[in-house]
């Protein structure tokens, strides 16, 4: 009897430590209730919304972070930290009346001052923004000479009027200020937070706060992390699920398994997985503003010749990457400006009035090509090129050098993969000589994509320049047809037609959709062209 006594005592204090144990790990584990659970190919590379450069990020820093203005379902600004605001008749200060039910997830109210500490921290130097020059575009007073070390950041055109009124000058009119309101780099930050945390704010979960659906709770560097419901949230009754769960899974096979043994709601197909699953009630094709293109570096001997950059704009079937090693609703790009960006003033789309260029047209890359050999003075000649290491990207590069070597005689191609990390770098600081990347855009207007061209630009990876192009961008940007609408517009459509057709600075490939598997239970995941790629808040799983 003693020794049964034993027994059952240690099995009592066994259970015992099993729960204080889940009692201890407290929300951040809790495994019950709804949740979302996405596979993602790409790690999550920052919360810092002032660091963060892509999507992944975008979406995350989205779910826990509101700004002014968020997107509806349809791509349209719609209130959050902002209730309504007023623009003066000139179209230089805006004043925002904001909400005051809003707070942090560690109980303080979201003020005017958060909006305030964050874009000066977004525009001080010291940060090191990649993405301080967006300030400028939204025209903020004083934003490029604060950036530039010229002025202290304090002159920045923000201030806070009282806890919940925001007042913002701006430089000139701009069409799209309110749009980009909603974008990641213009969220509030708690100053006390932030300033308390330093160097390791936004590193893990105790060093993030949240205003908005969620909050993360786990961060697992490599495997995932974990969102869960945020419960002080101004709109938390509107939340349907309880949090969402993004996996780090970069084979697709996997990913896919894993959705077939449902353990996954979301998982993005590749090029090979579509035909087995498109007819499968859970397959998506869904569209982006994303937009592949070849980067000539026109510091190289080689592509400062303009025939020699036309040559490899026509050389590559457009056609064959885009439906055949992609075959995900990609569509091929003639353009740099994408399909469903933006519309103009008489309502139709960027792309319904202006041109296209640079089609694959073999007989025409061929004339270019022989053009470009004769006032070089070579008959051979050899191109590297930079790519990203995923699968895909790989596949692209590969047939691109096919391509360039079939059509292009006499050219010998050489093939550079690296991380997309280290890829970014090294075109950034223009070790290469012609590189695949994209763009994907920040607000729903084509200077963000025509502004990445103009000289010295801080994304002009092709390091090219024109005074026509910079007159043409600056004139619909910041000069006088900036108040212009119809003026601004034929100006960004000749700004396209000579960075393509006349200068052929870039060559583009194709705009980028995505084929999802997302479980029939799930709705209300929103995917936008612009800015957040995908927003969660209303998402609902059935039973």
């Amino acid at each position: 009897m003693k020794k049964s006594f034993r027994i059952l005592a240690l099995l009592l204090v066994l259970v015992l430590a099993s729960s204080i144990a889940l009692v201890g790990c407290g929300d951040s584990t809790e495994e019950s209730g709804k949740y979302l659970r996405l596979a993602k190919d790409v790690e999550l590379s920052s919360m810092d919304q002032h660091i963060a450069t892509d999507g992944l990020a975008f979406e995350t820093i989205a779910a826990t972070i509101e700004g002014l203005y968020s997107l509806d379902a349809a791509g349209n600004t719609i209130p959050a930290i902002a209730l309504s605001h007023d623009v003066s008749d000139d179209g230089l200060k805006y004043t925002f009346k904001l909400r005051e039910n809003a707070k942090w997830s560690n109980g303080d109210k979201v003020t005017a001052n958060d909006f305030v500490f964050s874009w000066r921290r977004l525009v001080n130097p010291n940060t090191a923004s990649e993405y301080n020059f967006i300030a400028d575009v939204a025209g903020l007073k004083n934003a490029a000479k604060i950036v530039d070390g010229e002025l202290p950041k304090e002159e920045l055109g923000v201030k806070a009027l009282d806890d919940h009124t925001l007042e913002v000058e701006l430089e000139r009119p701009t069409p799209y200020f309110i749009s980009l309101t909603a974008f990641a780099t213009f969220f509030p930050l708690n100053e006390e937070f932030v300033t308390e945390k330093g160097d390791q704010y936004a590193l893990n979960p105790e060093n993030i706060l949240s205003n908005g659906p969620f909050k993360m709770v786990e961060w697992n560097k490599g495997y995932g992390y974990k969102l869960n419901k945020n419960t002080d949230y101004y709109d938390a009754e509107n939340v349907k699920v309880d949090g969402l769960e993004f996996r780090i899974i970069k084979d697709p096979q996997t990913a896919v398994l894993k959705f077939d043994s449902d353990e996954l709601d979301v998982v993005k197909l590749s090029a090979e997985l579509v035909e087995k699953y498109k007819s499968d009630e859970s397959f998506k094709l869904i569209g982006a503003g994303y937009l592949w293109y070849m980067s000539f570096n026109q510091e190289t001997e080689l592509f400062k010749n303009v025939n020699m950059r036309k040559a490899f704009s026509h050389a590559v079937d457009k056609s064959h990457i885009a439906d055949n090693i992609l075959n995900d609703g990609s569509l091929v790009a003639d353009f740099i400006v994408p399909i469903g960006l933006a519309t103009g003033p008489d309502g139709k789309d960027f792309r319904d009035e202006a041109g296209t260029y640079s089609q694959y047209d073999k007989a025409l890359a061929l004339d270019y090509w022989n053009q470009a050999k004769s006032e070089l003075g070579k008959e051979e000649l050899e191109v590297e090129v930079l790519f990203d290491d995923s699968e895909t990207v790989k596949k692209m590069a590969e047939f691109i050098q096919a391509e360039l070597e079939t059509n292009l005689p006499g050219l010998t191609v050489k093939l550079k993969s690296q991380p997309k990390k280290n890829r970014l770098a090294l075109m950034r600081s223009g070790d290469f000589e012609l590189g695949l990347t994209r763009w994907g855009p920040d607000y729903s207007d084509p200077l963000t994509y025509l502004e990445l061209f103009i000289t010295d630009g801080s994304s002009n990876s092709p390091n090219y320049s024109s005074q026509v192009y910079d007159d043409l961008v600056y004139s619909a940007s910041r000069g006088d047809l900036s108040s212009d609408p119809i003026g601004r517009w034929e100006a960004m459509i000749e700004a396209e037609r000579v960075l393509l057709e006349e200068d052929a600075a870039v060559g583009p490939l194709y705009q980028r959709g995505y084929a999802f598997l997302i479980n029939s239970k799930v709705t209300g995941i929103e995917d936008h062209v612009v800015g957040t790629p995908f927003i969660y808040k209303s998402v609902e799983i059935s039973e």
